[in-house]
C-alpha cells in the first residue's frame, strides 16, 4: 500500500471555526475535494469535527521537496494545495493545534475523485508560489524590519505573507510569491530563499524536522 497524500502543518483557526493545512502528492492530486476527503483529512488529523464547506488553493513550494538538487523543477519546487475547511460547529475551547503543528501525516486511504490523471498532471510549468520559511523567534523581528524596509530588492517579489507559531517555538511565514513561470523564473524564488537565509532559516521541512 502506498501513501496517497500527506498533510502538513494543519492550524486551527483563531475563532475555532475552520482549520488550515497543506496537501502535497502521494499516488493523487487534489482538484475541487470531495466531503469524504475531507473528513477523511480530518481524521487522519485527529480533528474531531465535520466539514461543512471549504476550499482549495494550488501552489509549489521548495520548502516540500524531497531532492533539491533534483535535474527536474517539478521535484525541487513540489506541489501542494492549501485547504481551508470551516466547520459545521465552533470546535472545542483548547487544542494542540491552536500552535501550527509540524509533524507530516500519512494518508493511506483517501482519494479525490474530482481529479482526473491526464498525460500532463505532473508537468506542470506556471504555478502560484508559497516561499515556506521557518524563523527563530528572535530572527523574525530583525528580518521583518528588513523587509519592510525593503534592504533587498528581492523583497520587493513577495505580495503578501502570513505568519503562524510552530510548535510554539518558531514562526513559519508563508511568502506569496505570485504566478512562477517554470523553468524560466526559477531564479526570482532562488534570489528570495537565498535572502531569507542570511537570517539563520530554514525553508525546507527536513532541516526542520533535524532541527536545524
Amino acid at each position: 500500500m502506498r501513501i496517497t497524500y500527506t498533510l502538513w502543518n494543519p492550524i486551527i483557526n483563531s475563532d475555532r471555526t475552520g482549520c488550515s493545512f497543506d496537501v502535497t502528492p502521494g499516488l493523487y492530486q487534489v482538484a475541487s475535494g470531495t466531503l469524504d476527503l475531507m473528513k477523511e483529512f480530518l481524521q487522519c488529523l485527529g480533528i474531531e469535527a465535520e466539514p461543512r464547506e471549504w476550499n482549495i488553493e494550488p501552489f509549489c513550494s521548495a520548502y516540500y521537496s524531497e531532492d533539491m538538487v533534483s535535474e527536474y523543477y517539478q521535484s525541487r519546487h513540489l506541489m501542494a494545495w492549501r485547504v481551508n475547511i470551516s466547520f459545521t460547529q465552533t470546535y472545542r475551547e483548547y487544542s494542540d493545534l491552536e500552535f501550527c503543528m509540524f509533524n507530516p501525516v500519512a494518508v493511506w486511504n483517501g482519494k479525490d475523485d474530482t481529479w482526473e490523471e491526464m498525460e500532463d498532471s505532473w508537468d506542470w510549468k506556471s504555478m502560484q508560489y508559497i516561499a515556506i520559511v521557518d524563523f527563530e523567534l528572535w530572527e523574525w523581528s530583525g528580518f521583518l524590519e528588513d523587509y519592510q524596509l525593503q534592504k533587498q530588492p528581492i523583497f520587493a517579489q513577495c505580495m503578501n505573507f502570513e505568519t503562524y507559531l510552530l510548535r510554539g517555538l518558531f514562526r513559519q511565514v508563508r511568502f506569496n510569491l505570485g504566478v512562477i513561470n517554470f523553468p524560466d523564473e526559477e531564479e526570482k524564488v532562488m534570489e528570495f530563499l537565498r535572502a531569507c537565509e542570511q537570517y539563520d532559516v530554514s525553508n525546507n521541512w527536513a532541516k526542520t524536522l533535524a532541527g536545524w
